[in-house]
């Protein structure tokens, strides 16, 4: 497979808690080339743009909530906490949260390269859920967060790192390019 180029942002979190140079220690070991890397604050267009309310987004990580919540026993909560118990309204509260995270403070954005650098940065960093992330995985290895607290406590999750998607990778390494680099 040919080198592909992917998007990946060291959160708040992680910079918060001095774990910058571990979490790009991962890229390099499993052999990712770093071709651009600058630490600065998202502007709330770059976050708008990045985390994108589409339906089909929003309808998504409302569905990830209501199973965590679900789950864990506390779908009683997600109309208090969310003001709906749909997944859309509840996305909409969630790409919000987001946003004032990932703006709230620096980050750390790369593009790196490598053979099929998606789909192994992706895996490299683990599940959303940081308390469903595998050991050996960046997530799996530092986070320290659930989507349920995070749900609980009315904020994003913090789960160090962001990465895109197969969908977004190039759309979003076009992005920093042009407005963060």
């Amino acid at each position: 497979m040919a080198a592909e180029k992917t998007l990946i942002m060291i959160k708040p979190d992680a910079i918060e808690r001095k774990l910058a140079g571990t979490i790009l220690s991962y890229f390099e070991n499993a052999g990712f080339g770093i071709v651009r890397l600058k630490k600065g604050r998202l502007s709330e267009s770059i976050a708008v743009k990045l985390y994108r309310d589409t339906e089909t987004q929003l309808t998504g990580m409302g569905n990830k909530t209501l199973e965590s919540m679900t789950s864990a026993g506390f779908s009683d909560e997600i109309e208090k906490i969310f003001g709906s118990k749909e997944p859309y309204e509840i996305g909409k509260k969630l790409i919000q949260w987001t946003r004032k995270f990932m703006t709230s403070t620096d980050i750390i954005a790369m593009i790196l390269e490598g053979d099929d650098a998606v789909r192994k940065g992706r895996e490299l960093i683990g599940k959303t859920d940081p308390s469903k992330a595998e050991k050996g995985t960046i997530r799996g290895d530092f986070a320290d967060d659930s989507i349920l607290n995070a749900n609980r406590e009315g904020r994003a999750t913090r789960n160090l790192v962001h990465a895109s998607d197969s969908d977004g990778a190039d759309i979003e390494t076009k992005l920093f390019e042009k407005e963060f680099f």
